[in-house]
């Protein structure tokens, strides 16, 4: 249960991450204001029941190693840290907390705190004194963490909650010295192809170069060919619609999901078996809406075998049970596994 006590306060927090919203991170998750369900401060569905802080998502493992700094809130003092555990969670472990994390107590009695940070990154130790905009360590996926991110929460006196952010369903002030937009816009991160049986959603958390790179697919080849599109923003309803296009620009085959509530950070794919494809360079593309948001394209070297409708009626049932897979960040530590079609699988830790 938030406090209103601090309502009153003037604005004092600067950004704790740097790099630029849009670009750099996205804000995924806010401070629940709803006790049986969540909601965030402006009345919408940035939350999950619960969460007590702001998540600041990168888009990728590749990012967190490259390197992403955690800056001091305001001036203040450090109270406590933890650090050295293992910063690459996927599993999303309530019993883990912030992982690696760092107190810093600030002369109006609020206290900031950084959690799931990159092993080692930590660059202060209790009792030093810092300013607002100091480095102070690295964004990591330590403790209850699926994915890198800054899980950035506000306390006042020890005792409450604090939500920084102002809106219709939260507080009347906001604490940010200079606002974050409250952003609930659709957007793509990457997309790409990968040749690998039984893709998993590990593989594109930890995705590396060849994951984006335009392909040749061999003449002979038992992987399978997986498209796959890192995605954020979208809403109860969204269709997303797949086609893959032979060379000559004809639909060969294509699949459609509707969304089922909103989703604000996404892993979609879906595979095909590439043997005997039409030789040329081939096209898939992902719709949202009937819009295109992605499309990428890869060459079949040499034509082996023309499939006919025969092998198209065997994929649409291989789709229709296994062939696409979805997996969404719905929160910090709780994930869900939905397999469209026949077969529906929820997982919750």
């Amino acid at each position: 249960m938030l406090s209103h006590h601090f309502s009153t306060a003037q604005a004092f927090l600067a950004t704790p991450i740097a790099g630029n919203h849009g670009i750099d991170w996205i804000i995924v998750n806010y401070v629940d204001w709803e006790l049986d369900g969540h909601l965030d401060h402006n009345c919408g569905s940035k939350s999950y029941d619960g969460h007590q802080g702001t998540d600041f998502t990168l888009e990728s493992f590749a990012q967190m190693d490259s390197g992403v700094n955690i800056l001091a809130a305001a001036d203040g003092v450090v109270t406590f840290t933890q650090d050295g555990l293992f910063d690459k969670e996927t599993e999303g472990d309530v019993s883990k907390l912030l992982g690696n994390y760092i107190a810093i107590s600030h002369p109006n009695k609020y206290y900031s705190y950084y959690g799931h940070l990159k092993k080692n990154s930590r660059v202060v130790k209790e009792g030093d004194s810092v300013k607002a905009g100091d480095i102070i360590a690295q964004v990591g996926s330590s403790g209850n963490s699926t994915d890198p991110h800054l899980h950035f929460e506000l306390w006042y006196d020890g005792l409450y909650v604090v939500d920084p952010f102002t809106g219709p369903c939260g507080n009347p002030q906001s604490l940010w010295l200079d606002d974050l937009p409250y952003d609930t816009s659709f957007g793509v991160f990457e997309s790409g192809f990968k040749l690998k049986t039984q893709l998993t959603i590990n593989d594109l958390r930890f995705r590396d170069s060849s994951y984006t790179s335009s392909l040749q697919i061999p003449p002979s080849s038992n992987s399978s060919l997986n498209f796959w599109s890192h995605l954020y923003g979208l809403r109860t309803n969204d269709e997303l619609r797949i086609q893959w296009l032979t060379p000559s620009n004809i639909e060969w085959f294509s699949f459609s999901t509707t969304i089922d509530q909103d989703y604000w950070y996404y892993y979609y794919w879906t595979f095909i078996n590439h043997e005997n494809l039409a030789e040329g360079e081939w096209t898939v593309v992902l719709n949202r809406n009937n819009t295109k948001i992605a499309e990428q394209k890869f060459e079949v070297e040499q034509l082996t075998n023309v499939r006919d409708k025969h092998f198209q009626s065997d994929c649409e049932q291989l789709t229709s049970e296994s062939l696409t897979t979805l997996q969404r960040l719905y929160g910090e530590g709780i994930n869900d596994h939905r397999y469209v079609g026949k077969t529906i699988v929820p997982l919750r830790e």
